[in-house]
């Protein structure tokens, strides 16, 4: 079974979960530090789940306050570091158990039932400090050695629930680099399509996550093979799947792995406190109604994977759904739609510069893992760059029409903030000068304050990276409006922008 350093566990986490239990309370570490930590990583948070109520929590600590209306919990502060710490939660029961809604509610239980309202079973481990022992009810212990992605109960139901899950089960795999245990990637696969269903904002934030969490690459590799991507993104889909794109490793591990006891749960909702920090916990979730979708599976012979309960007992038409979805054929991934740009010849030139979007993906993880963090608009840029840039005789002409015709559709598909996208229009803009600066061997001039210049030099790096140059010393960068966020160039197709600013009218 897998170990646990600790000395690597965060002093303040220790403490606090030691104030705790001499309070008379129970509390553990919860969640994604206990799993960063088995694994071998080094956690970016550390979380508490406790028997303790919030304010009773609150009492405890003087340094802590608690937050949330529907979900409360309590925030203890050690300088400008935040324990989160949650009260142990329970399934909150609802009379209609067919209308499959996410809910949120303050329902205090036991350690048992917080486990198993969790998402994945490696997602529900507990620490013990003070006995240093891994408390395992959902058996993630043993996903964990085998290292295998699976739900906590029937992953059918736990998708439908909230389909944002299947995006966090690919990033978890890509991370972990972990492969699905059969019955988690067949409702993946048959559920994909009601993650269109969700809030935006919150697909939107965990696609950041993915990028930036450094198994991009991995990620996008997921995405394609699931039909995930067309369904966030078919234009994106487009330009990425096909060839040039990377063979995709087996994802299911047909392994045998012993039968986990947790049972199914009826309805398991999900608060932020109980989720490692990737969960973008301020963010409203949608509720939605879960719709019957067409049913798209892999084939299997492993039927022990199926959790049996005793809380969820499925009648005979229930149990005859499960058997055609268990015995249907595997499905295609849903396709994607196919891109034809302007700029870029089709065939062997659209297949170079799908090659270079793909090694500039994983160009984005070697420089996380180097310590950097890019903004959201590199990693876009990232994967859109190299079709505009991704030959070493590309030639001028419009820019400005290439990257509206490139990134638009991805930017209206993935509803990428404004912020966002002003940003990534402005280092696709600088990405000409700093190539002819490179070229020439002069300074490259652009306008616009530190941060967007340091976004425009580190996608610049990133393509020289991905197409196997020397990147040597960068560009030397002169700003020409420090401070300004304005796009470095005028746009010859907003001529209303250019009055205004002749006439000396405020910038907006």
């Amino acid at each position: 079974m897998p170990s646990l350093d600790r000395a690597a566990i965060d002093p303040d986490a220790d403490r606090v979960v030691r104030k705790l239990t001499r309070a008379g309370y129970k509390a553990y570490l919860v969640g994604g530090c206990v799993r960063d930590l088995l694994v071998g990583k080094t956690p970016k948070d550390f979380d508490v789940a406790t028997s303790a109520t919030p304010n009773e929590i609150k009492a405890t600590f003087r340094n802590s306050r608690i937050i949330g209306r529907r979900f409360r919990l309590a925030h203890v502060f050690f300088g400008s570091k935040i324990i989160e710490t949650s009260t142990f939660r329970a399934n909150p029961r609802d009379e209609d158990a067919n209308d499959l809604l996410i809910r949120r509610d303050n329902v205090f239980g036991t350690e048992t039932d917080d486990a198993r309202r969790r998402d994945f079973t490696i997602n529900g481990l507990f620490y013990d400090v003070e006995r240093e022992e891994v408390i395992d009810h959902v058996s993630g212990l043993v996903d964990l050695e085998a290292k295998l992605m699976r739900t906590i109960g029937d992953p059918d139901i736990r998708f439908q629930e909230d389909p944002v899950r299947m995006l966090r089960a690919i990033k978890f795999a890509a991370r972990l680099d972990f492969g699905f245990e059969p019955l988690t990637w067949r409702a993946l696969l048959r559920w994909r399509g009601e993650i269109s269903k969700c809030a935006p904002p919150r697909l939107l934030e965990e696609i950041h996550r993915l990028m930036r969490g450094g198994a991009a690459k991995r990620s996008f590799e997921l995405m394609v093979e699931t039909g995930v991507l067309s369904v966030l993104s078919q234009y994106l889909a487009g330009l990425l799947e096909g060839p040039g794109a990377p063979a995709v490793a087996p994802v299911i591990t047909t392994q045998t792995v012993p039968k986990p006891t947790v049972p199914m749960i009826e309805y398991v909702d999900e608060d932020p406190a109980e989720h490692d920090p990737d969960d973008p916990d301020e963010l409203e979730r949608m509720a939605q109604a879960a719709a019957k979708a067409e049913g798209v599976i892999v084939e299997t012979d492993d039927d022990d994977d199926e959790v049996e309960s005793d809380d969820f007992d499925l009648d005979d038409e229930e149990q005859a759904w499960h058997k055609v979805w268990a015995d249907e054929p595997a499905a295609r991934p849903l396709a994607a739609v196919p891109v034809r740009l302007s700029f870029v010849l089709p065939g062997a030139e659209l297949v170079k510069r799908r090659e270079l979007a793909w090694s500039t993906l994983g160009q984005i993880d070697t420089v996380i893992a180097e310590g950097r963090d890019p903004s959201n608009a590199v990693a876009f840029g990232a994967l859109l760059a190299p079709f505009i840039f991704g030959s070493d005789d590309a030639k001028g002409g419009d820019l400005h029409g290439a990257i509206q015709e490139l990134a638009h559709p991805v930017i209206v598909q993935l509803h990428v903030t404004r912020k966002d996208s002003e940003r990534l229009r402005y280092i696709l803009l600088a990405q000409r000068k700093l190539q002819m600066a490179k070229k020439k061997g002069g300074q490259a001039e652009l306008a616009g304050g530190r941060e967007l210049i340091d976004d425009a030099v580190l996608l610049f790096e990133l393509l020289e990276r991905a197409s196997g140059h020397e990147v040597g010393e960068l560009p030397t960068v002169t700003s020409s409006g420090e401070g300004r966020d304005d796009e470095g160039e005028e746009d010859p197709n907003n001529p209303r922008k250019r009055r205004r600013r002749r006439r000396g009218g405020r910038r907006r």
